[in-house]
């Protein structure tokens, strides 16, 4: 018996899942709305009820922005500064990465 249709079969998966788009295209937006937005407001003033009562960082300032570095940022993600819960155990490596975006895409001029 012959294990070449197995080794085609199993070369045409390897194949194709090689071809399919990687994990990394994460949607940070999606992230950022269902995990921060509630408290940080769709634009990232953090002028949310939420965010007034816990006193949520108003992440679109460019002044935050500019003292902030990227590892700033996802320390905080990671870690959670004051009220704020931590996502290091909820979201992947990719998805904290991509929140780290979509909080330096919210910066206001």
């Amino acid at each position: 018996m012959s294990n070449k249709p197995v080794r085609l079969g199993l070369f045409i998966v390897l194949a194709l899942s090689a071809s399919l788009p990687a994990l990394a295209d994460v949607d940070g937006q999606h992230l950022y709305r269902q995990h921060c937005a509630k408290c940080h407001a769709e634009d990232g003033r953090a002028n949310t009820l939420r965010g007034w009562l816990y006193f949520a960082q108003n992440l679109s300032k460019v002044k935050w922005q500019d003292n902030n570095s990227d590892s700033d940022i996802l320390e905080a993600i990671q870690d959670g500064p004051g009220a704020m819960p931590g996502y290091a155990d909820t979201l992947s490596e990719a998805e904290q990465l991509a929140l780290v975006k979509a909080v330096r895409d919210l910066r206001k001029p």
